[in-house]
Order: structure tokens, then sequence, then C-alpha cells
């Protein structure tokens, strides 16, 4: 099983974050500074299943980069996947030998309904750690831990 999970909103807490880091210089973090905002689940997550996930996000290496490195620094074997702006579907959709056996895990109704159309064969899940009730299309989790 191959494991493609969001990093904001799904494994990282990005409002606590970004309250934080008004108070930091931006993009100056040191290793594991940030790793107080992934969630405990999803820290517990990624140490389990190590290569078989893949962090996703639509932001560029340049901007994000810095925060996911120093957030998951200490976690083994962790690849991120930049996409640079690109919905991730769109960005996966030429990959096919990469939709096999796959999983998305996401808060974005729009990243999911993107990954719906270009890639079919990926497995979809809406997280919501909100508590909200999702929207419908999709199995809802409010943790990582409950990933098959």
């Amino acid at each position: 099983m191959r494991y493609y999970i969001d990093f904001q909103g799904t494994c990282f807490d990005i409002d606590a974050f970004s309250a934080y880091a008004v108070t930091r210089p931006v993009g100056e973090y040191a290793p594991g500074e940030l790793s107080r905002f992934l969630y405990p689940d999803a820290a517990s997550f990624l140490r389990d299943k190590e290569n078989a996930v893949t962090i996703i996000t639509r932001d560029t290496e340049e901007t994000a980069g810095p925060i996911a490195k120093s957030a998951l620094y200490g976690i083994p074997r962790m690849s991120v996947m930049y996409t640079g702006g690109i919905p991730k579907g769109t960005f996966l959709a030429p990959h096919t030998h990469l939709h096999n056996d796959a999983i998305l895990a996401d808060d974005s109704v729009a990243e999911l309904e993107m990954m719906a159309s270009n890639c079919p064969k990926i497995g979809l899940y809406e997280v919501r750690r909100d508590g909200a009730s999702g929207n419908g299309r999709w199995s809802v989790l409010r943790t990582l831990s409950e990933l098959p």
C-alpha cells in the first residue's frame, strides 16, 4: 500500500503553527523545532509506515521545505513531494504507475475532487481535524490511524 498524505491540515496543525510563526524569523527553523505541530497520530503513522508514505503538498519546496524539514526531522525515510501549486490529482495523473494500491488522505475537498477526476484508482479519504461531518463523498477520518 502506498500512502499519499497531505501536509498542512492533515499532518501538520497549520493554525497552531501560524500563531507561532509570527514570533520567529521566516524560514529559520531548527531541526525538530516544528515537530510539536505534527498531530500526534500523524507522527505515529509516519514512523510506522516509513517508506510506504509520501507527504504531498501543493506548496513549493522553497516555501514549505523549511517547515516540512523541521517538522519531519527525526522521522526516518520520509519523502516529501512538492507540486509547486499544481493540484495533486493533476500532478500525479501522468504517473499512472504510482496509482495502483494507493491512498490519498487530505483535508481539502477540492484536492480530493481533483484526485478523483484525474487518478480514479487512488483511494480517497477526507481528513476532518475539526470534527465536522465531511463532504459525504469519501470516508471521513479523524486520525490517520484510521487508514487501512
